[in-house]
């Protein structure tokens, strides 16, 4: 997905958001606007959201000499994922379809994000979130696929989410002891994404194969990873993506194997599914609208 003109509004205000995560004073704030300001009016359109973050983001961070701006922020949205975990738990083991509810709990954790145009608030996902529709729904036709797989990618997206992200699993896991999963992060620290660091932290490894991708994008971009982690791609009956990032990356591919599960947070994304900023989306490419 190529950017818009609302993109580049977007990222001024993320360099501004970025400011302030790292306590900036304000000289280095307004080195950072001006620096980026310069930057983004040469930017490519020709190029994804995430792409573009992946430009700006380390040089802003570089000006105040830190390697990740929101280290304090992902351990706070870890801690408030997980005093809310043992409800959403609670949740999925008592539900009449556990897998479906275990992708509606991944979900949930999809509001934690640093980089959007509308903040959401946890607790109130978790207290509609499994009797909310879905604008586009196709966890029925993914759980089909998802029985007869052998083999299941799940690229990552937000840390605190990925807590959520671990509970599916373990559900998957448990209802299909067969199914090999692998759990797919970030290749460096960039926003509020999820690496190595954190999912090992989380004991990710427990339910699931942790790959680095390798990238430096929010979103997987297969010219960016290794040929190992392409091959882990290549390899997968079946692929879960979290998130907008990894949607305006990867929703060219048209690739029948992915289902997008994310919800709406900017213009631009529901502009380009054709649904409402908050929507919760269930997509896989080849299914159409349901």
């Amino acid at each position: 997905m190529w950017m818009k003109p609302d993109c580049l509004a977007c990222l001024y205000n993320q360099m501004l958001r970025l400011s302030k995560a790292m306590h900036c004073d304000d000289a280095c704030a307004t080195q950072i606007m001006e620096e980026s300001a310069a930057r983004i009016a040469r930017l490519r359109m020709e190029q994804t959201p995430p792409e573009a973050a992946a430009i700006l983001y380390p040089e802003a961070a570089a000006v105040r000499g830190v390697e990740d701006p929101y280290a304090e922020m992902k351990a706070l949205s870890t801690e408030r994922a997980a005093s809310a975990l043992p409800a959403v738990r609670h949740s999925v083991a008592e539900a009449e379809d556990p897998l479906d509810a275990a992708l509606r709990a991944s979900v949930v954790g999809n509001v934690i994000d640093y980089a959007t145009q509308v903040a959401f608030e946890l607790e109130e996902e978790i207290r509609t979130i499994f009797g909310v529709p879905f604008a586009i729904d196709h966890k029925k036709r993914f759980l089909d696929k998802l029985r007869q797989a052998r083999n299941l990618l799940v690229i990552g997206d937000n840390v605190g989410e990925h807590l959520f992200d671990k509970l599916m699993m373990e559900t998957f896991r448990k209802h299909l002891p067969e199914l090999r999963i692998r759990f797919m992060v970030r290749g460096r620290p960039i926003i509020n994404d999820v690496t190595l660091r954190e999912a090992l932290e989380a004991g990710i490894d427990q339910v699931a194969e942790i790959v680095d991708s390798g990238v430096d994008t929010p979103g997987f971009l297969s010219e960016r990873a290794s040929r190992e982690t392409r091959k882990v791609y290549e390899e997968a009956d079946l692929i879960l993506t979290k998130g907008m990032g990894n949607y305006e990356c990867m929703e060219s591919w048209a690739d029948a194997r992915v289902m997008f599960l994310l919800k709406i947070k900017c213009d631009v994304v529901a502009g380009k599914i054709g649904k409402e900023v908050g929507d919760l989306i269930a997509m896989m490419p080849e299914a159409g609208e349901g």
